[in-house]
C-alpha cells in the first residue's frame, strides 16, 4: 500500500508528454494573467458635492492589502488585473469596481442612508438598529458641535422625544433638570441614570465637542439591565475614539456675546407716581405725589430700571478645541482638550463667570487577534467666580425698588432707597466673591478576550474621582452717608467635597449564527460599584479691615454653618441578556438583573428587575416585496419590564445620630444637642413597571422614516420620608413605600431627506406627550408648599397646584354684598377685587375648603423641529423647540403691584388694572398694604400659560473647497455664525422666561435665560 500512487500522479503519467506541454503552458498563462500586479490610481469623491474624500479606505477585496487617500482624496494601489477594488469611509456607502485591466478607477461616495445598518449603543454593548426591540433614540455628535452652549444637557434639548430639558437657571456653572418619561416618585430622585463611556459621570461636566453620540433608553427593556437605578431612564454618553489612518488634527473655535432675554417691563416714572397715589388712594391713604412733582417725573422717562442696572447688555463667550487622533492597524489613539470662558451678565466684577478646561485621551490597542485592550481618561476642571450674596436676593430687591429713585446719587454714593435695607448693586460691585472650584478625573480600562470564534470575555474597571472646593470672601458695606443698612457683617466660609466611585464590571458575550435563519446572542456580566464621600465647611464672622478673607481672620466662629460629615454606599450586581432572531423577522429579547443595595436592610437588601420585548419586521416579509421600493423599514415592537429606583438618601434603616448646635440653655449657656432620626428596616425599592409598544418605519429607501411609542409606566412602593404624626409623638415620620404613579404617553418623530436641484434638505421633527396620576396617596393627601401650593392626592398629577379658582370682578358695591363673603382683610372685598368660587356653597370664601386643583408645572407637547440644508458648500441649520402646555404660578414682586407693602413694583401690564371706566382689565384695583390681602390670595389668576416657541438655534456656514485649502495643507475650513435662543413667543405676561423651573423661578428671582450670538470656525489639517 505505501507504494501506491496517488490518483492525481497516475493521470499526470498517463497522459502524452504533449498533453502535459500544452498543458503546463496554459497554468502558467493562466496564472500570469490573473496574478500580474497592475498600478491603479484614482480619486475618491463625495457623491453630492465632488469634493475630495481623505482618508477613505481603497483596498482589494478579499485580501487585507489595502491604502487610503491622500489630502487630495487621491489613492494608487498595485492590484491583479481581474481584481475587485472596495472603497469604504465612515458615513457612506461602500463602493465596488472591478480592475478589468484599467490603470484608472475614480469613485463617487453616496453619504450612507439605509440606517437600518447602524448599530445603537445598549446596556454593556451595541446591537444593530434594524433588531431592536427597545425603546431607544440616539442622538449623533453633529447636534453638539459648533452650538454656543455651555454644557450638552442644552445641545440635547428638544432633539429627542421624552426627553424634557428644563434650565433651573441661565447664571454661569448652573445645571439643568432632566426627565425622561414623566416623574415617578414623590420624593426620591428624578433624574436619569448617565454613564459616560460605561461610568457614571456628569453631564454637565462633559466637554460637549467630546461626544461621538447619546443613547437615550426610554422604556423598562432597555433599561432593566441597569435594575435598580433605571426607573428614571438612562443617558449614555459614548464619546469619540481613534480611527485609523494618519494623523489628523482637528481645531474649532467659536467666539459670541450673551444678551439677557424675557426680561420684566416696568411702567414710566411718571406713571409709576400717578398708579402710586391712586394706590394710596384705593387703600384708603393720602396720595403721596403733588401734579408738580409728576410733572418732574415725566421729564425722567423711564427712570432708572434697578434689575437692567445689574446686568451687562452684552457678556463674551468663547470655546477653544483641539483635537488629535490616527493609528496603525493594531493601535488607534484620540486626544483633545478644551476650553470654555463664559463671562456673567452681573455687573460689578468682570471675573463673575465660568471657566472650565476639558482634556481627554483614548487609547485602543489590539494587542493581538483574539485580545483588546482600551484605556481612557478624562480631566474636566471648573472655576466658577460669582458675587457673595445669592441671586435670589440681588434680584428681588433691584425687582422691589421704584424707578423714580437713582441707583447711585449725584455724589456717587450707593443709595438706600425705598425703605431697603441693602442696594444690589452695591453687594455686586463691594460685596466680595463666591469661588467654586471643580476638578474631576475620571479613567477606565477594559480588556476584551475572544476566548474562540463566538465568545468574548472583556473586564472593565473604571474611578470617577471629584473635588469640589468653594471659598466665599462677603465683605461688609459701607452705605454712608445714608443711615442703616444691613450689609455690615463680613465673613469668610470654605467648603470641601471629596467623591470617589469605583466600578468593576465583568461580563461575558456570545454571539453564535446558525444556519441561514436563526441567530442567538447572550450576555452575562457582574459588576461592583462603591462610593465614598467626605465632606466639610467652616465660616467665621468678623473680618477686620475687609481683607485677607481667610479662616483665620475670623472673629468668631458660625457653629450652625461649621460642619463636616462623610458616608459611603455600594452596590452588588448580577446581570443578563438574551437575544433571538429568526431571519431578522421575528426578534425577541430578555434581560435580569439583581441588585443587593446597601440602602436597604438585609432582608431587603436584594431585587430582581427582569424584562422581555419582541419584535416583527414586517418589511422582511414575503408579502411585502411588491412593496420594497416604496417601503424599506417596516417594524413592530412591544416590551415589557420592571425597574427600579434606589435614590433615596442613605442609612434610612438605621437610626443615625445628628448634632443640633445651640440646642438650649445650659446653665445660661447655648449648648449643642443630640438626636436619633427615625428609621424603618423594612424599606424596600420602588418598583416602576412600563409597557411600551412601538412602530418603526422607513419609505423611499429610509429617506422618510418615523417612530411611534405609546407606553404606560406604573411605580409602586413609592418611598416617603416627611408623612405628618400626631404632635405627641415627640420626633419626625420615618421613611416609608407609600402610594403609586402612573405616567402614560406618546411619542412620535420623523426624519425627511430629499433634493431639489442641487441643495441637499432634511428635516427632523418630534412630539411627545406625557401625563401623570397619581393612583395612590396612602389614603392621604399631601399639601406643601406656602407661596405656591401643591396637592399630591390620588387622581391628580404630583405636586398640582391648588388654590382658589377666580370669577372675574367684583364690579360695583351690589355685587359684593350678594357675593360670597371674602374676608382676607378687614374691610372685605371692595368693586375692583378679585371674586372667588364658592366651591361647597357656603357663602363665605375660605381656603381650606374652597380651592381647587388647577393645572401643575410639568410641560406638555414638548417637540422640536430641525432643518438643514447644503449646497455648493454653504449650509444652514434652524431648530425651533418649545412647549405646547404648561401653567407656571408666579407670585410675589413678579407680579404684583407694591408687593408686601413696598414701594414696588409696577410693571407695564399693572396700568391695565380695574377702574370704574376700565372694568374689563387684566389686573384688579391697586392696593397696598393690608387692602392687598384680597387679591394677593393664592389662586388661578396667578397661574399663566407658560406654553412657548423658541428659535432655538440657527447656523449658516460656507467650506472653503478643499482645491484651494489642500494647497497650504489644510483639508476643511468652515466658517459660520450662529445663534442661540434668538426668538421666543409665549403669552406669559411677566416677561419671564417659560422654561426656567425652579423655586426661585416663582418669583421672578431667577438669572435670565441669555441670547447668544457667536461667529465661529473648523479647521482641520
Amino acid at each position: 500500500m505505501k507504494n501506491k500512487k496517488p490518483i492525481s500522479s497516475k493521470f499526470w503519467i498517463g497522459i502524452s508528454l504533449k498533453s502535459r506541454l500544452i498543458l503546463s503552458f496554459f497554468l502558467v498563462a493562466n496564472f500570469a494573467v490573473l496574478h500580474a500586479q497592475n498600478t491603479i490610481s484614482g480619486k475618491v469623491r463625495d457623491s453630492k458635492t465632488t469634493e475630495n474624500i481623505i482618508g477613505a479606505t481603497v483596498s482589494i477585496k478579499g485580501t487585507t492589502e489595502g491604502t487610503i487617500t491622500d489630502l487630495n482624496g487621491t489613492y494608487t494601489i498595485k492590484a491583479p488585473a481581474n481584481a475587485v477594488l472596495v472603497v469604504s469611509y465612515i458615513g457612506y456607502e461602500n463602493n465596488e469596481k472591478a480592475v478589468n485591466g484599467a490603470q484608472t478607477l475614480n469613485f463617487l461616495l453616496k453619504e450612507e442612508q439605509n440606517n437600518l445598518k447602524e448599530v445603537v449603543v445598549v446596556g454593556y454593548g451595541v446591537q444593530k438598529k434594524a433588531n431592536l426591540t427597545s425603546s431607544i433614540s440616539t442622538v449623533s455628535k453633529e447636534v453638539f458641535e459648533n452650538k454656543p452652549v455651555t454644557n450638552a444637557a442644552q445641545a440635547l434639548q428638544g432633539t429627542t422625544p421624552g426627553l424634557v430639558i428644563q434650565q433651573g437657571s441661565n447664571e454661569p456653572g448652573q445645571g439643568t433638570n432632566i426627565n425622561i418619561r414623566g416623574i415617578g416618585t414623590f420624593q426620591s430622585g428624578t433624574y436619569p441614570l448617565i454613564l459616560i463611556d460605561g461610568l457614571v459621570g456628569s453631564i454637565n461636566d462633559i466637554n460637549p465637542n467630546d461626544i461621538e453620540n447619546v443613547s437615550v433608553l426610554k422604556d423598562a427593556s432597555s433599561t432593566a439591565v441597569y435594575g435598580s437605578r433605571a426607573a428614571n431612564g438612562v443617558i449614555l454618553i459614548t464619546t469619540k475614539m481613534g480611527k485609523k489612518g494618519k494623523t489628523r488634527v482637528a481645531y474649532d473655535y467659536m467666539f459670541g456675546f450673551q444678551a439677557p432675554t424675557n426680561m420684566p417691563k416696568y411702567a414710566q416714572a411718571w406713571e409709576y407716581a400717578e398708579l402710586r397715589n391712586e394706590a394710596l388712594i384705593n387703600s384708603g391713604l393720602p396720595a403721596k405725589y403733588a401734579p408738580d412733582q409728576i410733572n418732574e417725573f415725566r421729564k425722567m422717562g423711564k427712570g432708572t430700571i434697578w434689575l437692567d442696572e445689574l446686568y451687562r447688555e452684552n457678556a463674551p463667550q468663547s470655546s477653544h478645541n483641539l483635537s488629535v487622533e490616527g493609528g496603525s492597524e493594531t493601535t488607534t489613539y484620540h486626544i483633545s482638550v478644551g476650553h470654555l470662558d463664559q463671562r456673567s451678565l452681573f455687573e460689578g466684577n468682570d471675573e463673575y463667570g465660568l471657566k472650565r478646561n476639558n482634556a481627554r485621551l483614548s487609547i485602543n490597542s489590539k494587542l493581538s487577534d483574539k485580545f483588546t485592550v482600551t484605556a481612557s481618561g478624562a480631566y474636566n476642571g471648573t472655576t466658577t467666580n460669582e458675587h457673595a450674596y445669592w441671586t435670589e436676593w440681588l434680584i428681588e430687591q433691584a425687582t422691589r425698588i421704584p424707578v423714580i429713585y437713582p441707583v447711585k446719587d449725584e455724589n456717587g454714593n450707593y443709595t438706600l432707597p425705598s425703605g431697603s435695607n441693602s442696594n444690589a448693586l452695591a453687594r455686586l460691585s463691594e460685596g466680595g466673591m463666591r469661588t467654586f472650584k471643580s476638578d474631576g478625573l475620571m479613567g477606565s480600562i477594559s480588556a476584551e478576550w475572544s476566548i474562540i470564534k463566538d465568545l468574548k470575555l472583556k473586564g472593565f474597571f473604571g474611578a470617577n474621582l471629584s473635588d469640589n472646593n468653594s471659598h466665599e470672601f462677603r465683605k461688609s458695606i459701607d452705605y454712608a452717608p445714608y443711615k442703616g443698612g444691613g450689609d455690615n457683617e463680613s465673613s469668610v466660609k470654605d467648603a470641601y467635597d471629596r467623591t470617589v466611585l469605583l466600578n468593576s464590571t465583568l461580563t461575558l458575550n456570545y454571539n453564535k449564527k446558525i444556519g441561514e435563519n436563526h441567530s442567538f446572542s447572550g450576555l452575562l456580566g457582574l459588576s461592583d460599584e462603591s462610593s465614598e464621600r467626605r465632606w466639610f465647611q467652616a465660616r467665621k464672622i468678623g473680618i477686620p479691615g475687609n481683607e485677607f478673607g481667610v479662616l483665620g481672620n475670623g472673629e468668631i466662629t458660625d457653629e450652625a454653618n461649621t460642619y463636616g460629615s462623610g458616608e459611603e454606599w455600594g452596590i452588588h450586581s448580577f446581570f443578563g441578556r438574551v437575544n433571538y432572531a429568526y431571519k431578522e423577522k421575528y426578534l425577541l429579547e430578555g434581560n435580569v438583573r439583581m441588585d443587593g443595595s446597601s440602602r436597604f436592610a438585609s432582608e431587603n437588601r436584594w431585587g430582581t428587575f427582569p424584562s422581555f420585548s419582541g419584535g416583527w419586521r414586517i418589511s422582511k416579509e414575503e408579502f411585502m416585496e411588491p412593496l420594497k421600493d416604496y417601503v424599506s423599514n417596516l417594524k413592530l415592537r412591544a416590551s415589557w419590564g420592571q425597574v427600579g429606583n434606589q435614590d433615596i438618601g442613605l442609612y434610612k434603616y438605621l437610626r443615625t445620630v445628628n448634632i443640633a448646635t445651640q440646642a438650649y440653655s445650659f446653665n445660661d449657656n447655648v449648648a449643642n444637642g443630640a438626636y436619633f432620626s427615625e428609621a424603618n428596616q423594612d424599606i424596600s425599592w420602588e418598583t416602576s413597571e412600563m409597557i411600551d409598544f412601538g412602530i418603526d418605519a422607513g419609505f423611499f429607501n429610509n429617506k422618510l422614516s418615523f417612530t411611534l411609542d405609546l407606553y404606560s409606566k406604573d411605580t409602586k412602593n413609592i418611598l416617603v420620608n416627611s408623612l405628618p404624626v400626631p404632635g405627641i409623638y415627640g420626633s419626625g415620620s420615618p421613611t416609608q413605600n407609600m402610594g403609586a404613579i402612573n405616567n402614560k404617553g406618546w411619542e412620535f418623530s420623523v426624519n425627511y431627506s430629499f433634493k431639489t436641484g442641487k441643495v441637499n434638505h432634511s428635516l427632523t421633527a418630534n412630539l411627545s406627550d406625557n401625563v401623570n396620576e397619581v393612583t395612590d396617596d396612602g389614603g392621604r393627601s399631601l399639601i406643601s408648599g406656602y407661596d405656591v401650593v401643591t396637592m399630591l392626592k390620588k387622581g391628580q398629577p404630583i405636586n398640582s397646584y391648588y388654590a382658589l379658582k377666580s370669577d372675574g370682578y367684583f364690579q360695583n358695591a351690589q355685587e359684593v354684598a350678594n357675593g360670597p363673603k371674602q374676608t382676607f382683610n378687614a374691610a372685605g372685598a371692595k368693586p375692583g377685587d378679585i371674586r372667588y368660587v364658592d366651591r361647597n356653597g357656603d357663602g363665605v370664601i375660605n381656603e381650606a375648603e374652597d380651592r381647587f386643583i388647577l393645572g401643575n408645572p410639568f410641560p406638555r407637547y414638548n417637540y422640536g423641529l430641525t432643518y438643514a440644508a447644503n449646497w455648493n458648500g454653504l449650509d444652514l441649520s434652524i431648530f425651533i423647540q418649545g412647549v405646547g402646555k404648561r401653567s407656571m404660578w408666579i407670585r410675589g414682586e413678579a407680579v404684583e403691584a407694591f408687593h408686601n407693602n413696598n414701594e414696588g413694583p409696577v410693571m407695564d401690564y399693572h396700568i391695565d388694572r380695574w377702574t370704574p371706566a376700565n372694568p374689563d382689565a387684566s389686573y384688579p384695583r391697586l392696593t397696598i398694604g393690608s387692602e392687598s390681602a384680597n387679591n394677593a390670595a393664592k389662586s388661578d389668576f396667578w397661574i399663566e400659560d407658560a406654553s412657548y416657541l423658541r428659535l432655538k438655534n440657527v447656523q449658516l456656514g460656507y467650506t472653503i473647497p478643499s482645491r484651494f485649502t489642500q494647497q497650504i495643507g489644510i483639508t476643511k475650513f468652515r466658517t459660520y455664525i450662529t445663534g442661540q435662543n434668538l426668538f421666543t413667543l409665549t403669552k406669559l405676561k411677566a416677561g419671564y422666561d417659560p422654561e426656567i423651573n425652579s423655586g426661585a423661578a416663582t418669583s421672578g428671582r431667577v438669572y435670565p435665560v441669555t441670547r447668544v450670538l457667536a461667529i465661529g470656525l473648523n479647521v482641520n489639517f
